[in-house]
């Protein structure tokens, strides 16, 4: 792990605890271990680190859902793919998921822009999917904002509730999250 990824964890972690506003490079530094003058070496700002973090969640959701829309399955398939990956995601990167979720207002300029321009775009083609599940009659034909907003209420907030209960193994997580999410739409 490079000092800069080193960096970039710590602070996913101290963002998710003390929040935007509330961490400061000094509180960083001592995490970290080091002079607050050095952090710069490494990193402008906590702003960067910020946009860092949460621009490369944003990029990885994009480009998975990209790669999810294009493939030759059924829309439910997708969307257990889709689900599985917010799974992973909350597993392995809760505190960055975290900042996604609860921090990115404090983007700014063209961070905020390019972030808003990928969730914008994410959900578009989430609706889609579910769009064509229903053309297909592969889910039921219910409003698909409400389709949308329940599956992404859930998986947002998945990081959270694993934190708080989430003694499921992985693939039980995975298994199950999208029978209950999906077998009321299917």
């Amino acid at each position: 792990m490079t000092r800069k990824d080193e960096i970039l964890q710590v602070s996913a972690r101290l963002i998710r605890e003390k929040g935007y506003v509330g961490l400061s490079m000094r509180d960083l530094a001592k995490a970290i271990g080091v002079k607050a003058a050095s952090l710069y070496n490494h990193i402008p700002s906590k702003q960067a680190i910020l946009a860092e973090i949460i621009l490369h969640l944003a990029e990885d959701f994009t480009s998975q859902i990209q790669h999810v829309a294009i493939k030759s399955i059924s829309s439910l398939d997708k969307l257990k793919q889709i689900i599985e990956h917010h799974v992973d995601l909350s597993l392995h990167h809760p505190n960055k998921l975290a900042l996604l979720n609860n921090e990115w207002m404090h983007l700014e300029g063209q961070s905020l822009a390019d972030f808003k321009t990928m969730r914008n775009q994410y959900e578009e083609q989430l609706r889609q999917i579910i769009n064509q599940g229903k053309a297909n009659n592969e889910l039921k034909a219910l409003h698909t904002e409400l389709v949308l907003f329940s599956l992404l209420s859930t998986l947002r907030n998945l990081n959270v509730w694993i934190k708080k209960r989430g003694s499921i193994p992985a693939e039980q997580l995975k298994n199950e999250l999208h029978q209950v999410l999906l077998n009321g739409i299917s």
